[in-house]
């Protein structure tokens, strides 16, 4: 067992990259989380992502929106100037003059390293803010993701409302539990505002049921009666200031919130990577975390295999022996995500 975990060759490494290649070939939504962890005493960040056929786990320096197109992309990221690029600068405070600077300085439509990326803006004579430099990365990098054709690009992400992960791929949707645990929170101590609260959740619940029917048989006169009964639920103004504070933000991530009116194949909630993210925490406690890169990248890869072992209904010991003993003969956790895709898709 101690020679699998240290994986030396890089088998089961390789299985592990395999099972997402063929994960986000095998749909346009991929759901995602993160939570905190250590590494060699260090806190670092271990990101989930998957969908119904796998979970791959993947341990970054930090949280940031590179780091989840990172982990999306299964690599580093590299950086291009296009108009992919400009376009999402176009949405920032940028100043417009530095965007204008940035398309003179930078080659067009070509791949950059962060090293080469620092060094061209450092020959320009380029300074920027850590904001602006955030800005610019995050653009550069979002528009290699996209331009790039190695990897199977993310459509649609399924997440929680943390501000990394808008605008990365071409739709996102919010998972609904989450939303809905914000109302949980709130706290009154009128009985007036309490009574506010049952009855708006009440509300709110029931529209949710009312959406697992829909994904259950999708219609065109189903989605526009949802759509409309939306408005109608976040319009409400109950004279509790904190509960229409709330309510707000809920019609302000209408479109996230109702991806799923046009995309019923999406989960309302991301409940399964917060499970995952929470085995992650479990070992964490038990373990305090790993004391090297190996021993985080070793988490990493095991971790996926049983996640995904798990989900496609496979034993672990089993597998993991007969691909050992019998690898030309045993089918591999990724060909079998294809073939139930496959299945799927007929």
């Amino acid at each position: 067992m101690a020679r699998w975990l240290s994986d030396t060759r890089g088998t089961w490494r390789a299985e592990a990259q395999a099972i997402q290649q063929a994960g986000l070939a095998s749909s346009r939504w991929q759901a995602t989380d993160q939570t905190a962890t250590r590494v060699d005493g260090q806190n670092e960040t271990c990101h989930v992502l998957g969908n119904a056929l796998y979970t791959v786990y993947h341990t970054r320096p930090g949280g940031t929106r590179q780091d989840v197109l990172a982990v999306l992309w299964g690599q580093e990221p590299v950086f291009r100037w296009n108009a992919d690029a400009r376009g999402w600068l176009a949405a920032t405070t940028l100043r417009q003059t530095i965007q204008d600077r940035l398309a003179e300085v930078l080659p067009a439509d070509r791949d950059l390293t962060a090293d080469n990326l620092t060094q061209a803006l450092a020959a320009a004579g380029l300074s920027l803010t850590p904001q602006q430099r955030q800005q610019v990365w995050d653009a550069l990098a979002i528009a290699a993701y996209h331009a790039q054709t190695a990897v199977p690009i993310v459509r649609q992400l399924l997440s929680d409302d943390a501000a990394v992960y808008h605008l990365i791929t071409d739709d996102h949707a919010l998972c609904w539990v989450h939303d809905g645990r914000h109302y949980a929170k709130l706290a009154p101590v009128v009985p007036h505002h309490r009574a506010l609260l049952t009855a708006f959740r009440e509300d709110y619940w029931a529209y949710y049921r009312r959406l697992v029917a829909y994904r259950a048989a999708p219609t065109p006169a189903a989605r526009d009666q949802l759509r409309a009964d939306f408005v109608t639920l976040v319009a409400q103004r109950t004279g509790y200031d904190a509960l229409d504070e709330r309510i707000a933000k809920t019609a302000y991530n209408a479109d996230l919130l109702l991806l799923v009116l046009d995309h019923p194949d999406i989960p309302l909630h991301n409940n399964a990577m917060e499970l995952a993210a929470r085995r992650q925490v479990r070992k964490r406690d038990v373990s305090f975390g790993p004391q090297s890169r190996a021993g985080a990248q070793a988490w990493d890869t095991f971790q996926t295999l049983v996640a995904t072992a798990a989900k496609l209904g496979v034993g672990l010991y089993h597998y993991l022996r007969d691909r050992c003993l019998h690898p030309a003969t045993t089918p591999s956790l990724a060909d079998r995500i294809r073939l139930h895709a496959q299945a799927l898709s007929t």
